[in-house]
């Protein structure tokens, strides 16, 4: 069903009013619980059901699909395609566990916004070795405290034509290097459903597929293309297979 551009931005502009509305209600506390490790969890856990109140007043709820148990208490990299806004939010309301993102610095202009986003994610400068580094330092103390990262391969969500962007070593590299079981998560529906250039609106389910884990016990380095391209795969065939259902 296409819609007006007026309706369009009027939806979009709820999406983001939804968001915010919890956060800022959440905010007195919430400013509390960010700024320490140890209370981030409490922090996760009020953004977990608020996000599922936010899909169900956007008219959308999520179908999760898991191919095998997920340890609410252990660390996994997740590794999700990355269609649009709705990603983000579909993660916090699907995952047992708690997680943090990885991702660059200098995402907002306003001040407050950009504390609260590196306050709750493990963030980095593009181009400086320094700030990857302690990026790195900071994801590994997590991942030992069993909080797991989520990490979009893809870097950015893709031009529309494109069904799965090229991935990025970062992730797999850092799975390796910890240890980490990866996490495949296969968004079915988002770009279909919430596009991020398109006046399109398709309320109802947002399918999600949550992959089995992928072991990196005794691989090194040298494995991450292979474990990079076996992750591809895994979403590729699966985006394939869903496309036209």
């Amino acid at each position: 069903m296409k819609t007006p551009k007026i309706i369009f931005f009027i939806w979009r502009m709820w999406l983001w009013f939804t968001v915010m509305f919890g956060l800022i209600l959440f905010s007195p506390f919430g400013m509390i619980l960010i700024s320490f490790e140890k209370t981030y969890p409490l922090f996760h856990l009020f953004c977990k059901y608020w996000c599922r109140v936010v899909l169900f007043l956007n008219g959308f709820w999520y179908k999760l699909h898991k191919e095998s148990y997920i340890d609410s208490k252990s660390a996994y990299i997740i590794c999700p395609n990355h269609t649009s806004k709705f990603d983000i939010i579909l993660l916090f309301a699907i995952f047992p566990g708690t997680f943090v993102f990885l991702g660059k610095k200098n995402v907002s202009n306003i001040s407050f916004f950009e504390w609260f986003y590196n306050k709750t994610m493990v963030t980095f400068e593009r181009g400086q070795i320094s700030s990857s580094v302690n990026a790195y330092r900071k994801a590994d103390r997590l991942l030992k405290r069993g909080i797991s990262i989520v990490v979009f391969p893809e870097g950015r969500v893709p031009e529309p034509e494109i069904i799965l962007g090229k991935f990025k070593l970062g992730a797999f590299k850092l799975a390796i290097n910890n240890q980490i079981p990866i996490i495949p998560l296969t968004f079915v529906d988002n770009k279909r459903k919430y596009p991020e250039d398109k006046l399109r609106v398709k309320l109802g389910f947002l399918r999600v597929i949550m992959h089995k884990p992928i072991k990196t016990f005794a691989k090194t380095v040298k494995e991450s293309v292979v474990l990079k391209d076996k992750v591809f795969d895994i979403i590729y065939k699966t985006l394939i297979k869903y496309e036209n259902n």
